[in-house]
């Protein structure tokens, strides 16, 4: 897999243009602007199935050790789980809970491909599970995540 976030990747402000969704939740930004700051860029896109997207890992990123700190690894696979629920269901979707594991160390510099899935989904719960790899297409870590789907985000 080509992880050179430049080549092949997907227009992000088109990925997440919905003028349906707009006018409906005005107030969410689209894109996140988490997704934005992360410099993630969306590679590949099975529609209502798969999403695969692409983060450079940066100095800042790092633990005191000097690899990605797991909280930001734990971060790209929520910005790929987020952007995959609202593809496919056009709906405000938060997370109830999500599992990381862990398995292997990244540099700054690395890049890391997360590809998420859908394990089930009804109208109100989906599960996904994702896989991180770097590079050299070794697993560095695995995640599932259940998210509320919402037809309105009043209380």
């Amino acid at each position: 897999m080509n992880t050179n976030a430049d080549i092949g990747a997907i227009d992000t402000e088109q990925f997440f243009h919905n003028e349906e969704f707009e006018r409906k939740f005005p107030t969410i930004k689209m894109p996140p602007p988490c997704f934005l700051v992360s410099g993630a860029k969306i590679i590949a896109h099975e529609p209502n199935k798969s999403l695969t997207v692409v983060f450079p890992v940066k100095e800042e990123q790092t633990n005191p050790v000097g690899f990605l700190q797991g909280g930001i690894l734990s971060s790209f696979f929520d910005n790929t789980f987020g952007p995959l629920s609202f593809a496919t269901m056009r709906k405000p979707c938060v997370s109830i809970d999500m599992t990381v594991n862990f398995t292997r160390l990244v540099r700054p510099g690395e890049t890391v491909v997360v590809k998420a899935e859908f394990k089930s989904k009804s109208k109100k719960i989906i599960q996904l599970y994702a896989e991180a790899h770097n590079e050299k297409q070794k697993l560095i870590g695995t995640a599932t995540s259940n998210l509320m789907v919402y037809d309105s985000l009043e209380s």
